[in-house]
């Protein structure tokens, strides 16, 4: 049984532990730096530079599951209870999970940045580490989950079908250029070049468990492609952090390329029309395993005649399925993934009497089958001063609603800046501190170095609020 939990385990952290995210909040904010990687068509206000680690990080997670879904507050009230746990019913648990879960989660690390500005143009150079996860689970994985740990799976089905994961990591360098045409117009591009380290992308049209009274079944339609870490970690059903195996994780990257073009346009005195395509490219996976099911069939039997020996038939099990897996597997010398990628359409107002208020609508949309997400984002942002800007906002998505806001401190000599696409869960907590809101938050944070002559929205013998 330990081996069978541990290789659930993996799936299930795989699922909604890590489709990339950007920092949408951003997108209107003056003076923040990493705008161009929303919109290359966007230029700094002047140029700057970034350190490693303090440059910028961002991590965040967008699901339909809620907090109040996956913990429960013991009867005596005094601690919380996971999911899993035998005194959480399983009617009531299932109630508050849908049908199909979407879950999208990423890592950015900046380690390095660079922008500077030359005549009507804009030059950008950045490197960094990206992590991505997206997944699609079918509520019978969680019933599948809360079953095994309390042991009640014996004469229950689980259709698991539709279940899609894709994690992706890769080390990622990338020159933008942006040109502006009259102070009216912009347009940008960014190429990027990819290292990818790690690769699992999973896609299982048809996946049916039926345990019985001695036995088991598996019936399963789909494909899967590991890169050789995560293989071994399937073929030996546990994580591998030895020296050894991190060494094997980069000492093979793959290679890819992406780009992002966009656009700017100022019309009618107070408004910006804008618009971006990101991530448009691919990578070429090394030394990738895959696997195609074709209606697979499994047997699998267990025994229950003295203690652990259930345990022992279970094990014997998982290693009958990774052995029999192995018999469909192919190593290939390479394996092209094409790159989810996604479009944002904005345009921003400004106050005609106060231009220092100004009111944006940001439409974002994520092409990526069935990890695709759409969302619209509302915001207000005022900078009452040229080295002080906030913003906040209000989102709708595929994922629910959100509340989002970020404030940017950028005089001549630095640049901190903190935002959150949604707090809302910090703002929807139960009396037991559990949110009822969606897991859904994006969080980015940093300081840049600004150099050069000021070039931004608000000249300095501007009187405030006037053009």
């Amino acid at each position: 049984m330990k081996k069978l939990l541990s290789t659930l385990a993996i799936l299930f952290a795989a699922a909604i532990g890590l489709s990339a995210q950007n920092f949408r909040t951003g997108y209107f904010l003056d003076g923040y730096m990493y705008k161009y990687q929303l919109n290359p068509a966007f230029q700094g206000e002047r140029g700057f530079f970034s350190l490693p680690a303090i440059g910028g990080i961002s991590g965040g997670i967008e699901t339909t599951i809620t907090g109040t879904a996956l913990t429960y507050p013991s009867v005596d009230g005094e601690q919380l209870l996971w999911f899993t746990d035998p005194d959480v019913p399983m009617d009531e648990f299932m109630s508050r999970i849908d049908k199909f879960n979407p879950a999208n989660q990423s890592v950015d690390l900046n380690i390095l940045a660079v922008g500077f500005r030359a005549k009507n143009t804009y030059h950008t150079l950045d490197f960094s580490v990206r992590g991505q996860a997206n997944e699609y689970i079918p509520s019978d994985a969680f019933r599948l989950a809360k079953d095994l740990a309390a042991g009640t799976e014996k004469y229950n089905t689980y259709n698991l079908s539709n279940f899609s994961a894709n994690i992706n990591t890769y080390f990622q360098a990338a020159y933008g250029f942006s040109i502006k045409f009259k102070e009216i117009a912009s347009i940008g591009f960014r190429a990027k070049l990819l290292l990818g380290a790690e690769q699992i992308n999973s896609n299982l049209s048809d996946l049916r468990i039926d345990f019985k009274e001695n036995n088991y079944t598996i019936n399963a339609t789909g494909n899967m492609a590991l890169s050789p870490y995560f293989n071994d970690m399937l073929q030996n059903q546990e994580f591998s952090t030895d020296d050894e195996a991190i060494q094997q994780l980069y000492s093979n990257p793959s290679l890819g390329a992406a780009f992002d073009f966009g656009f700017s346009v100022d019309f009618l005195k107070h408004f910006t029309l804008s618009g971006s395509v990101l991530d448009l490219g691919f990578i070429s996976w090394k030394k990738p395993t895959l696997y195609n099911f074709d209606s697979a069939y499994w047997e699998l039997a267990y025994t229950e005649t003295e203690e652990g020996a259930e345990d022992e038939g279970l094990d014997t099990s998982i290693d009958q399925i990774t052995s029999t897996i192995s018999g469909v597997a192919q190593t290939k010398d390479k394996h092209l993934q094409k790159l989810g990628f996604t479009t944002l359409l904005g345009l921003e107002f400004r106050v005609p009497f106060y231009t220092r208020i100004s009111f944006g609508v940001l439409g974002t949309h994520r092409f990526e089958g069935v990890h695709s997400w759409t969302e619209g984002r509302f915001s207000v942002n005022y900078a009452p001063f040229r080295w002080f800007s906030v913003s906040g906002n209000y989102a709708m998505s595929t994922f629910g609603e959100s509340y989002g806001a970020a404030v940017n401190l950028h005089p001549k000599g630095f640049n901190l800046f903190l935002g959150i696409d949604s707090f809302k869960p910090a703002l929807n907590m139960t009396p037991e501190k559990i949110t009822s809101s969606e897991l859904n938050t994006n969080i980015k944070l940093g300081l840049t170095f600004p150099f050069g002559k000021y070039n931004g929205r608000y000249p300095k013998k501007e009187k405030i609020g006037q053009e």
